[in-house]
């Protein structure tokens, strides 16, 4: 039981220590959101501490970079630098955007995969690379940096698409991260995403009544509008109200972004300098001039969403020249006339679909950097009739944190707001089979193709539907496909590069009828669903019969029947009457009572038999007129085959896999040659600078070492300048090895002189402690002593064996150079240290026994007695003392009154000594008797004269001195151990 509670820790333990991440993988930069236990939400930083990565990935031979170093190294060599890649993700070499960007990449290669048609990168003659691979390469990096940033392994992600992407997408955004070795939890869209950031961050307060916001996002490459109502919505379950963020309607444009723009600005400034040098070559045959230029024009447009004018300059652009140019705002804004307008349409088309008017749109907020242009945000006020856009969220982070929170709350290891998100699918999905018309015969006489809408547009996700087939009684098929695509303009719907996508084959219908050939069927039910990644496919196909059980009637007559027999019928009644007829023949004599009862059992028990089977009957057949027989449904679980049209499915990554390994390593085995160089550089640099600067080592060497040292070091240098370049980490390691075998008897001597003194200092202070603890038990008494005689020789035995080892050797050291290899070494003086110290911290932990805890309280019980009994004899005396003040008080008053009270009071004197004395005879003749009985006469502290009283005040006190100090012993011991 044990080991399997330390195994669940364990498990739990490593399970917490992992951290999720989301990301949100965008055309030009990705976004990195972390949560790991114990640490909020964060955006993970990459190598130059900035908040957003670059999606690039730079190969060179062995040389491959990500992020800024990539786009850096790009700009030299643009041929080698992949970016822009999620737009080409899961398309053909024909699709429309591939075209484009084969137009905007012009210094790529691009092939169509053999098998797939999908767009590969001819890297070099031999090799090539897929987006796919190219992508997971990425992710890679991604998981990399926050894994360094939350300082824990990251195995499973979110991962944000956009709306728009379809099923050969994401099925391809599944592959690239199976590629990268990372678990998708979900294809999270991004308004989605954004939609749930703005919940969760900004405290929404939801009602029943929804609050309608409308998300405006401009990227790089599309641009997206997305109609979102929080509200509070009854949970089917649980029965409670549930906030709840509900996706109504999307609009999109996905060749509509900011990229655009900076291609036109770019080209409006290569324009520029053909004008200025007119007999320079082209410039747009320059890749490199030409991405140089595309980095200018999106810093001129970025400037100018601010600024009316600003300037476009890059030193040696083209030829050795240099570029430098005055660009306005009107004059870039009259460059995208033409787009403008067309950014209108997503916002209407989001609104349509939603089904909802522009006046019921509460707020519209911004997201991605396009919408920084003021052209655009006006763009977007006249699609919405909105009077102010919001700029409640980052535009840059936003989705990386939504999603990042939909990563916690979809993990049992997190605690997070309760919310719940339904995003809405954005194409109908449709399910076409050939219906089959049969005769009255029952035969089939001809097939009709059946087109029916599954999932239409705007449908809630995640969600499960059945198509329930009546018809088939053999193997059969049906295909599920895109539905209507009307509301996509020609461009987008051509971004399909088939409508149907997959054909399910039903087996075993035939067998499964022929096996239920008795029941009555009920059809064939296929399970449909669209999961949270908006991806459809089959759960399970069924088929249902339905059958009818016989009621057991003739089981509940012997049920009865037993009942009687064994005396467990519910009958009541019947037990009274037996119990009543029990005790009126218990009245008779015994001999009659022997021959009735036995006579009137038999005849009762026949009896009873034949009402039993009379009710029985009258029960079931009562029972059979009212309640119909109950029908019984039974399923069976067909074999389903599913045929995907359209782009192949990745079925086998192992190949991209041992690609992306084999980058890896070299990439390992790079950082570890540069951190070993690294190393032997700084060993060899600050060793020169220290024996040249300190005089310890100098003294610590002699003169034969420390001129081999020099000549080592200077040989190491020389090498590093000349002949290191191409060695492997294996060279440098070795290397530094054998230079710190040269070097390590004096840095071992020079580490002994500086932490000697410590070393001592802390081993006295041991000796002092032990010392302390060994005198304070002596001064104890024996009867309060409960360590052993053995444990307390061997403590001081070793306490004495250790001092004179130490006294001994640190006079030896004393004696030797310090040149010298050192006597008194410090890791001996540790090792006896803590020999010591768990020696006496044995002994000062020692759980104290019981007879000495009794005996402890035995004492403080005593010193309690002897303190009461000190109070009450101080309570007494001061209680007759105040009677004493009492009757003197009274003498005094009455030396006050008149002459004949005093003669009245005399008498009354007079006549009460008469008393006293009287009273005190009776008194002593009580102590005489109780002397002759052999009673000790009791004291009588009204006679004690006052005198007496004050010389027995110092005894009392010396009394009670005794036991103090006896106690104070006590615990003065008690809190030394405690101390130690």
């Amino acid at each position: 039981m044990l080991c399997r509670l330390l195994l669940s820790f364990l498990l739990l333990k490593l399970v917490c220590s992992n951290a999720l991440i989301s990301l949100d993988l965008g055309s030009e930069f990705m976004k990195i959101g972390i949560v790991k236990p114990g640490v909020p939400i964060d955006i993970v930083l990459n190598t130059e501490t900035k908040r957003k990565t670059p999606m690039t990935v730079y190969i060179k031979g062995d040389e491959r970079l990500f992020g800024d170093s990539a786009v850096t190294r790009g700009e030299k060599s643009p041929k080698n630098a992949y970016s822009n890649l999620l737009d080409i993700l899961g398309k053909t070499v024909d699709n429309p955007v591939v075209q484009e960007y084969k137009e905007r990449f012009p210094y790529h290669t691009i092939e169509a995969d053999p098998v797939r048609n999908t767009v590969v990168f001819r890297h070099d003659e031999s090799t090539f690379y897929s987006v796919e691979e190219l992508l997971a390469m990425q992710i890679e990096f991604a998981v990399q940096l926050a894994t360094k940033h939350g300082e824990a392994p990251v195995k499973k992600a979110i991962i944000c698409v956009p709306p728009f992407f379809h099923q050969r997408e994401r099925e391809a955004m599944l592959n690239v991260a199976e590629i990268a070795g990372v678990q998708v939890m979900q294809l999270m869209t991004t308004t989605s995403a954004i939609a749930l950031q703005y919940a969760v961050f900004r405290n929404i307060k939801m009602t029943e009544k929804p609050m309608i916001v409308l998300f405006a996002t401009v990227g790089s490459q599309f641009t997206t509008a997305a109609v979102v109502s929080y509200s509070q919505v009854k949970d089917k379950v649980t029965k409670e109200q549930v906030p709840t963020v509900q996706v109504m309607g999307v609009g999109y444009d996905r060749g509509l972004g900011s990229y655009e723009m900076d291609i036109r600005l770019r080209e409006h400034l290569a324009d520029k300098f053909t004008e200025k040098y007119p007999k320079l070559p082209d410039i747009r045959k320059n890749g490199r001039a030409m991405k140089k230029l595309q980095k200018e024009a999106r810093k001129v447009k970025t400037v100018l969403s601010a600024n009316q004018d600003t300037y476009a300059q890059v030193e040696s652009l083209h030829q050795d020249k240099d570029f430098r140019v005055k660009v306005t705002r009107e004059e870039m804004e009259n460059l995208f006339a033409d787009l403008f307008p067309r950014f209108q349409a997503p916002f209407v088309d989001a609104i349509n679909s939603a089904g909802i008017s522009k006046p019921e749109i509460e707020q519209v907020v911004l997201f991605g950097g396009g919408t920084r242009i003021p052209k655009i945000q006006e763009q977007i006020l006249k699609a919405t009739d909105q009077k102010e856009l919001h700029k409640y969220i980052n535009t840059d982070e936003a989705a990386a944190m939504g999603s990042a929170f939909m990563a916690a709350s979809s993990s049992s290891v997190f605690r997070t707001k309760q919310i719940k998100l339904r995003d809405a699918n954005q194409f109908p999905f449709f399910v076409s089979f050939n219906k089959l018309v049969l005769n009255e015969e029952g035969a089939v006489t001809e097939e009709k193709l059946v087109n029916k809408e599954l999932y239409y547009r705007n449908n809630g996700i995640p969600q499960k539907k059945a198509m329930t087939y009546t018809k088939f009684t053999d193997d059969f098929h049906f295909n599920v496909s895109y539905g209507n695509l009307e509301h996509l303009s020609e461009r987008q719907a051509s971004e399909f590069a088939t409508l149907p996508l997959m054909m399910v084959n039903v087996k075993g219908v035939k067998d499964v009828f022929n096996q239920h050939h008795d029941k009555t069927s009920k059809g064939i039910k296929a399970h449909i669903m669209v999961d949270d990644s908006g991806l459809i496919g089959v759960e399970s196909v069924e088929a249902i019969f339905e059958t009818i059980v016989a009621n057991k009637t003739e089981t509940g007559w012997m049920e009865s029947v037993s009942n009687f027999f064994t005396g467990n019928s519910d009958d009541e009644g019947e037990k009274k009457e037996e119990k009543k007829e029990e005790a009126k023949e218990g009245e008779k004599k015994e001999e009659e009572k022997k021959e009735e009862k036995k006579a009137d059992g038999e005849k009762a028990a026949e009896e009873k038999k034949e009402e039993i089977k009379k009710d029985a009957k009258n029960e079931t057949e009562a029972k059979n007129e009212a309640a119909p027989e109950k029908p019984v449904i039974v399923k069976e679980v067909l074999k389903v085959e599913t045929v995907h049209f359209g782009i192949p499915r990745v079925s086998d990554t192992s190949v991209s896999k041992e690609k992306l390994a084999a980058l890896k390593k070299i990439d390992d085995d790079k950082r570890a040659t540069e951190q070993a160089r690294n190393n032997l550089e700084s060993f060899v640099i600050n060793m020169k600078d220290t024996l040249e600067a300190d005089d310890t080592y100098k003294a610590a060497s002699t003169p034969e070492e420390m001129e081999k040292m020099k000549e080592a070091l200077s040989a190491e240098t020389d090498w590093l300048e000349e002949d290191s370049w191409g060695e492997t980490y294996v060279v440098f390691n070795a290397r530094l090895a054998k230079i710190e075998d040269y070097c390590d008897p004096v840095l071992n001597r020079v580490k002994e002189m500086k932490a000697r003194p410590a070393a001592i200092a802390e081993l006295k202070n041991t000796f002092n402690m032990t010392v302390q603890f060994l005198a304070k038990i002596a001064n104890t008494t024996e009867e309060l002593r409960y360590h052993t005689a053995t444990e307390l020789e061997n403590l001081e035995k070793l306490l004495n064996t250790t001092r004179d080892w130490l006294d001994k050797t640190a006079k030896e050291q004393e004696g030797l150079a310090k040149n010298v290899d050192p006597v008194l070494k410090l890791e001996a003086m540790q090792t006896k240290n803590k020999a010591l110290e768990r020696e006496l911290y044995y002994l000062v932990r020692k759980p104290i026994p019981q007879w000495y805890k009794d005996k402890l309280n035995k004492m403080m019980e005593a010193l309690k007695n002897s303190t009461v009994k000190a109070e009450e004899a101080k309570k007494s005396e001061s209680t007759e003392e105040g009677k004493k003040d009492e009757e003197k008080t009274d003498d005094a008053k009455t030396e006050e009154k008149g002459e004949g009270t005093k003669e009245g009071e005399k008498s009354d004197k007079e006549g009460k000594e008469a008393k006293e004395e009287k009273s005190a005879e009776e008194k002593v003749e009580t102590k005489e008797e109780k002397s002759a009985e052999g009673e000790k006469p009791e004291e009588t502290p009204v006679e004690t004269p006052k005198e007496e009283k004050t010389e027995d005040k110092p005894k009392e006190e010396t009394k009670e001195e005794k036991p103090l100090q006896v106690d104070d012993k006590a615990n003065s011991e008690k809190e030394t151990k405690e101390e130690l």
